[in-house]
């Protein structure tokens, strides 16, 4: 075993490190619990839980098993609703090891059987019915009485409950457990540790699986089934087809929806909605016209009131305002009598006057001083004022004055350039007819041209009340302006080629696989969650795979194959040859390894055509090599635990049936052996096995039994009778029935007497064929034996006298008449008492008295 023991250590290091884990508990304890299992559940969820460890030695393999004490069934009794059983007294099973229980059939010998086969937890037994011909019973019971490494204990157990733990280890044969060891693949009972530590380990892989599959399972997508519309576009099909793998970049284009696929959407949309494409491309135009508008009044108002232009406006009104002071002052002629000549009243007027001298005088150049009057007051214009028109004249055609002028005349004309502020009446219209309606955009145009409106009131002012707000950055509203007016010149266009032709099937399926793809991008933390949960998926197929028990039962077969498999077979065989059975071509073989279990089964030996065995051999010898491989199975238990026996030679011949004796009293001398049958054969063959085991064994261990039925129920213990009793015994039997029988004819009469008595001479002729077997012969040759019994006891023969002979045979001719039936021409009529008793008294006396001749011999 220390091969076999190397060979698993090293083994289970090359295993992971749960899985090592999981053998040293189970090798440590014994067995694993729901603690133990999530532990190891939760190793094999950590890298280091499935890594390759070395650092165990696994030294409980060395281990050798503990055997636990004896069991003993002592008693069993108080039984109600099971069968028709019904004892009034417990069925008693003595100290001895080999008990005999016999009972004609429907005497309740398989009715203990199956009770005693359902309260050891064995997986055939079968449900215990109650009596079908009386009422349903309130409950099954049954008291049992046993005894555990010497502890007595006393159980009144519910059939309808558990098993009793206890006694699982008693092993039972029926007619069900022969024909499963015949037909059906099966493990062997007993499994040595090293073996059983494979079985526990593979359903340790199972268990641990199976929580594995449990979190699993808990991981529910979440996942929301897409619109049966969107079916077969291109997007629910990849929506459809997620899995752990998928890349990043490829997860993140199938969940993307931007303001281009939007614009697309509503493009197509608005396309299937038209019925009119040319008039709707027109309209796309007078839209994009109006946007275009839009976008010059933005650009001009942006130019105009910007802050460079205001800086222009501003530098020339400060030049403008220089070159009228320095003209000013240098406008005092000296001629002048007057303050506020080159003023801007002064200017207004002089220049009024040049006007109204082309009427007065059109033909001379202004001023016209000869012989002409003032234009202003008519009066005649002398030399003094004539010089002065001319010195005024002559400053206002001078430079500075025309510096002034062309100062004044650029400010004046760059306020005429700033545009008109839109009303907001207007506004809204603007925005309606650009088909930017909403309020967003009027709300912000109002607040832009609401700020040049301050800046156009400031700067015409001069800004004396303030400086003119500069306009709004308006750049990136003329972007989107353009490109929009862009989009509507595009949307224009498409419907100019609407108008020629258009697909509006192919542009549906598009409008469908747009919608489809918005929808996607609307579950994109449903569908990240998923991907998340697949993964996670993958994790745990990965763990299941690691808790596959198949390589463990591989291991476990190779190691079966060496533990068990050699000695189960080779103990099958001798149970063959100890039963007499070596002659069938029948043999045990292993068939597979499940769950770390390995299964054999029985076949016919060197067979040329494959057939059930069943179908070829006899009745009797299925029965032998079912009970063969029932016993090399369960004979080599590490506990002393009881066999329990129901009519193990049922179709057995007279030599198979001694050898079944031999090997059920051989079996007896190491654990407690209950055997029922309503064989008397085998009922005597027990007897004679046992006496070969030795005479103080014999009587020691050997208990025989008698149940029986009666008024409807069975299962009772039978009193030490007539028939089962020594024939000193039985005599004296006899003789107190007999008793008993007079009191009943003097109280009754004779019938009450000869009803009882003629049991009495029924059991008498029993006795005398007894004393010819054990007294005359000194039971050298009995019914119901195998064998002529010679040891000791041939040499007492030749004390029989003719008399003896004369005696018993005149006897058994007097009685045979109550055993057998007889002539009613010639009815045998029951001796009285005096009589009856005179016979049964003889006998006795004549017992003891050649019991004396012997011993003087």
């Amino acid at each position: 075993m220390e091969e076999i023991h190397k060979e698993i250590a090293d083994w289970l290091l090359a295993q992971p490190d749960w899985l090592q884990e999981a053998a040293e508990r189970l090798l440590r304890q014994g067995d694993l619990g729901a603690t133990d299992l999530s532990d190891l559940c939760a190793m094999i969820k950590t890298e280091e839980g499935r890594k390759t460890t070395n650092h165990r030695v696994f030294g409980e393999l060395l281990n050798a098993p503990e055997i636990t004490g004896e069991i003993r069934i002592s008693s069993l009794g108080e039984i109600g609703g099971i069968e028709n059983l019904a004892p009034k007294e417990p069925l008693l099973l003595g100290k001895g090891n080999l008990v005999v229980i016999y009972g004609h059939n429907g005497s309740g010998k398989s009715g203990y059987t199956r009770i005693l086969k359902k309260v050891s937890g064995k997986p055939r037994a079968v449900p215990l019915k109650p009596n079908v011909f009386a009422a349903a019973p309130a409950s099954q019971k049954c008291r049992i009485a046993y005894e555990i490494s010497g502890e007595k204990k006393d159980i009144e157990w519910d059939a309808a409950g558990s098993d009793i733990g206890d006694l699982r280890a008693m092993d039972v044969f029926d007619s069900e457990e022969a024909f499963h060891y015949l037909r059906n693949e099966r493990a062997a009972s007993y499994t040595p540790p090293v073996v059983g530590m494979f079985e526990a380990l593979a359903w340790t892989c199972d268990q641990v699986k199976a929580m594995l599959q449990n979190d699993e399972n808990a991981l529910a997508s979440t996942l929301p089934a897409p619109p049966p519309v969107f079916s077969l576009t291109e997007p629910i099909q990849r929506y459809r087809a997620l899995h752990p793998e998928i890349a990043e970049a490829s997860l993140d284009s199938l969940l993307q929806w931007t303001e281009e696929d939007a614009k697309k959407l509503t493009d197509i949309t608005e396309r299937l909605k038209v019925a009119d494409p040319a008039a709707l491309a027109k309209q796309k135009r007078a839209t994009k016209g109006q946007t275009d508008q839009l976008a010059e009044m933005l650009r001009t108002s942006s130019e105009a009131y910007g802050e460079k232009n205001l800086a222009a406006v501003r530098n020339l009104r400060t030049i403008s305002a220089s070159k009228r002071r320095i003209a000013t002052e240098a406008a005092q002629v000296a001629s002048s009598k007057l303050d506020g000549v080159g003023g801007e009243t002064w200017r207004r007027m002089w220049e009024a006057a040049r006007e109204y001298s082309k009427t007065a005088y059109p033909a001379a150049p202004f001023p016209v001083t000869e012989g002409a009057r003032c234009v202003l007051c008519h009066q005649e214009i002398g030399q003094e004022a004539g010089s002065r028109l001319l010195d005024f004249e002559s400053f206002v055609q001078g430079k500075l004055e025309a510096e002034a002028r062309v100062a004044e005349s650029q400010y004046a004309q760059a306020l005429k350039s700033f545009p008109d502020i839109p009303s907001v009446a207007q506004i809204e219209t603007i925005c309606e007819a650009a088909g930017l309606g909403t309020d967003e955009w009027k709300n912000y145009l109002s607040s832009v041209w609401k700020t040049a409106a301050h800046s156009r009131s400031a700067i015409m002012a001069g800004e004396t009340q303030g400086a003119a707000p500069p306009f709004l950055d308006v750049s990136e509203t003329l972007q989107n302006l353009l490109a929009y007016s862009g989009q509507l010149e595009a949307q224009a266009v498409q419907y100019d080629k609407d108008a020629v032709g258009f697909d509006r099937a192919a542009a549906a399926k598009q409008k469908t696989s747009f919608e489809a793809r918005q929808w996607v991008s609307q579950q994109a933390v449903a569908v990240r969650n998923e991907v998340a949960r697949l993964r996670r998926i993958k994790e745990f197929e990965e763990w299941k795979s690691l808790a596959n028990s198949r390589p463990v039962s591989t291991k476990a077969g190779a190691i079966s194959e060496m533990v068990i498999t050699h000695a189960y077979v080779r103990r099958f065989n001798d149970e063959l040859r100890l039963l007499g059975a070596g002659r069938i071509k029948v043999e045990l073989v292993k068939t597979k390894t499940e769950k770390g279990k390995v299964l054999h089964r029985l076949q016919l030996r060197a067979a040329q055509q494959r057939q059930p065995i069943e179908l070829v051999l006899s009745e009797g010898e299925r029965r032998i090599i079912s009970l063969a491989a029932f016993l090399a199975d369960v004979t080599e238990k590490p506990y002393a635990s009881p066999f329990v026996f129901d009519d193990p030679i049922s179709s057995l011949d007279h030599d198979f049936e001694w050898s079944v004796a031999c090997r059920l009293a051989e079996l007896a001398k190491a654990r407690q052996v209950l055997v029922f049958t309503h064989r008397l054969s085998l009922y005597g063959a027990m007897d004679d096995a046992a006496k070969k085991q030795g005479e103080e064994w014999k009587k020691k261990n050997l208990i025989q039994l008698c149940i029986e039925s009666y008024s409807g129920t069975a299962g009772h213990p039978v009193a030490q009778a007539a028939w089962n009793s020594k024939t000193t015994v039985a005599n004296n039997i006899l003789l107190e029935r007999l008793s008993a029988a007079k009191k009943a004819g003097d109280a009754g009469g004779g019938d009450a007497y000869r009803a009882l008595a003629q049991g009495i001479c029924s059991d008498f002729r029993k006795l005398l064929e007894r004393t010819v077997e054990d007294d005359l012969l000194n039971e050298v040759v009995k019914r119901h034996r195998r064998s002529v019994t010679t040891d000791n006891r041939i040499g007492a023969l030749h004390l029989i006298r003719p008399e003896d002979c004369q005696m018993i045979d005149d006897f058994m001719t007097k009685y045979s008449c109550y055993e057998h039936s007889q002539s009613h021409e010639a009815p045998a009529f029951i001796p009285e008492e005096p009589e009856l008793r005179a016979d049964i008294e003889t006998l006795r006396d004549w017992r003891k008295e050649f019991a004396e001749r012997r011993k003087g011999g």
